[in-house]
């Protein structure tokens, strides 16, 4: 019996090994397969992710890129309309009749300035490299540079100012003018109760005009180009043409269309020679009466 058991186990130890032999060299090569397969699972799904990654880099880039232009390109078109109306700006203060020579001086000393420094701004922009400091340039040009919020109306509303002081000095000429004559129809018996009136509320009427278009010249002329402004600075002053300066004006035109007919009902048609000197007696031999104004030119 113990012989069997020996001769079993012995046989079964040989077996055994023989069949360890055999499943051993099987077994490796499967599990050889498997990693071999799973490693190139892993390096496939690696590179699809690693080009995933460099597509997502190229189209960020590509995006950033286009971003970049894009800003570039509109700051380019803003900064290029500022310039344009910049240059009219200076063209038209040059050659403007009404305009002081100090006004002229200080508004061309402020265009050229907004001028040199938005050039500079475009070249500036055009080499900048990334998005967040091509779009903080961009934005400087709305909120640094108020070339329609101050420059243009600053320069408009001057014009119109000095423009209607203009038709007030070329009124203000006629007053000693008119008093002359005054005097010598009140000289000569005449009743000119009604024309001192009338002559006395054209007086008036300048004062306040003048008065109005010196404090607002001066508003204007003290607004900065260079800081945002009080919306309420220019529209001050518009309101002041159109309630008190030409009110007033609209106010003497009245008188002296009153004082025509006065005129020739004391004397016949009289002559006013506008610019004649101050005190000289006027004649009633010429066919011209007093005008009105000439319409402020804006």
């Amino acid at each position: 019996m113990k012989k069997i058991v020996y001769f079993i186990t012995a046989l079964l130890a040989c077996g055994g090994m023989s069949l360890a032999q055999a499943v051993v060299p099987a077994f490796a090569a499967n599990m050889t397969d498997k990693v071999v397969t799973a490693t190139n699972k892993l390096e496939t799904r690696m590179q699809n992710q690693e080009n995933r990654m460099e597509n997502q880099a190229s189209r960020s880039a590509n995006k950033s890129a286009n971003e970049l232009q894009n800003i570039k390109n509109r700051a380019d078109t803003l900064i290029m309309n500022r310039l344009d109306s910049l240059n009219t700006l200076l063209n038209r203060v040059q050659n403007d009749t009404k305009l002081t020579a100090s006004e002229k001086s200080s508004l061309i000393s402020d265009v050229q300035k907004d001028v040199a420094a938005l050039t500079s701004l475009k070249a500036k922009i055009d080499a900048d490299t990334d998005v967040t400091t091509a779009r903080a340039d961009a934005k400087s040009i709305i909120t640094s540079y108020y070339v329609y919020a101050v420059f243009e109306p600053k320069i408009q509303l001057l014009v119109t100012l000095n423009n209607l002081q203009t038709t007030a000095s070329y009124i203000q000429a006629l007053v000693p003018q008119l008093q002359n004559l005054i005097n010598k129809l009140k000289t000569d018996g005449k009743d000119t109760t009604q024309l001192q009136s009338s002559l006395d509320d054209i007086a008036s009427q300048l004062q306040t005009i003048n008065t109005t278009l010196a404090t607002d010249i001066a508003t204007v002329q003290n607004i900065s180009t260079t800081t945002k402004r009080n919306p309420s600075d220019f529209s001050k002053v518009r309101q002041d043409i159109a309630q008190i300066v030409r009110s007033g004006f609209a106010k003497i035109r009245s008188d002296i269309a009153k004082m025509r007919p006065q005129f020739n009902q004391l004397i016949g048609t009289v002559s006013v020679t506008p610019g004649a000197p101050t005190g000289t007696e006027p004649t009633t031999s010429v066919t011209e009466t007093p005008t009105s104004s000439p319409a402020p030119t804006q």
